[in-house]
């Protein structure tokens, strides 16, 4: 459950037109942020936060802590990132989008929204080579034990939180991972380490200072397998990787525990729509709530930038 109430998602017509008729939001890929360094800095901070922890532990400790932190740098990790902020009518927010008249709509940031599968069947339609389960090891009889079906599918959610902007808090991070290096090594909890004691994606919600002002908030997916989710759209990047992520309601999961959803839901959890710096007065407003009215969102309330239109 997300620790935040609202969340703010900015956005163009375009990008307003399709989440309101769509029932979707676009969660883009980690790699494909606007910040080039963005990847990067985070485990960067994590590194440098490491080889200073590293120096209070011995030998047998600082090795085993060396290949806990490669768990937590998660470098093959693979997110997608749906972005929105903690207020509807930021400047620093709204110069991005030039002199079109861009939108901020409120989401209810304690509904769960979870990735779209863009397939329901069960195997790689057209696997590469190499595709498959293989065998990893053989029991005392000799048998052969396979390792994980890349078909099986797996979802990481992390829900709607603040962006830290504070780098100390990847150093709380690395004291626990050392705490654990401190302890009596066990196969099967370390084998389970990665996903619960040390980075989860939640390690994407660190950004640098400078972009403080943006105020953001984040929610954090990553998916398996690709194929089942991924769908790429073109940007000023080229090919850009994304999934779709919907509100869950009766009749869009498989079973109740689902991570991901068969089909999107026939609502979002829209709050509000505020509408950002325009030359434009009432009619604006009047456009939006037909607009929204006649998609299934009725008394939405609406709200225009106090932000002169420049």
């Amino acid at each position: 459950m997300s620790e935040l109430t609202s969340v703010w998602h900015y956005t163009t017509a375009d990008g307003l037109h399709s989440i309101v008729t769509k029932s979707v939001l676009w969660a883009s890929s980690h790699r494909f942020m606007n910040d080039s360094e963005e990847p990067k800095y985070a485990t960067n901070v994590l590194r440098a936060a490491a080889a200073e922890v590293r120096l209070g532990l011995h030998s047998e400790q600082a090795e085993r802590f060396d290949k806990l932190m490669r768990f937590a740098e998660r470098s093959n990790l693979e997110a997608f990132l749906l972005c929105g902020a903690h207020q509807p009518d930021l400047l620093t927010v709204w110069r991005g989008y030039g002199s079109a008249v861009p939108y901020a709509i409120e989401l209810d940031a304690q509904i769960e929204l979870l990735p779209v599968a863009q397939s329901d069947i069960g195997e790689h339609p057209s696997p590469p080579q190499g595709w498959g389960r293989h065998v990893v090891d053989e029991d005392e009889d000799g048998r052969p034990i396979y390792g994980e079906d890349p078909d099986a599918v797996r979802v990481e959610v992390q829900a709607w939180a603040p962006v830290q902007y504070d780098p100390s808090t990847a150093r709380s991070r690395v004291e626990r991972i050392a705490k654990l290096a401190a302890r009596r090594p066990d196969a099967l909890a370390d084998a389970l380490l990665p996903w619960t004691n040390l980075a989860g994606i939640d390690l994407l919600q660190l950004k640098h200072p400078a972009f403080e002002d943006e105020r953001e908030a984040r929610m954090v997916f990553e998916v398996h397998p690709r194929w089942k989710f991924v769908k790429h759209r073109t940007t000023r990047f080229g090919l850009t990787p994304y999934i779709e992520v919907s509100a869950p309601e009766r009749g869009n999961q498989h079973a109740i525990n689902d991570r991901f959803l068969t089909k999107p839901a026939s609502r979002l959890p829209i709050r509000a729509v505020h509408i950002g710096p325009s030359p434009l007065g009432d009619e604006s407003v009047d456009s939006l709530a037909e607009f929204l009215e006649f998609h299934g969102y009725p008394n939405v309330p609406i709200e225009k930038s106090s932000t002169p239109f420049r």
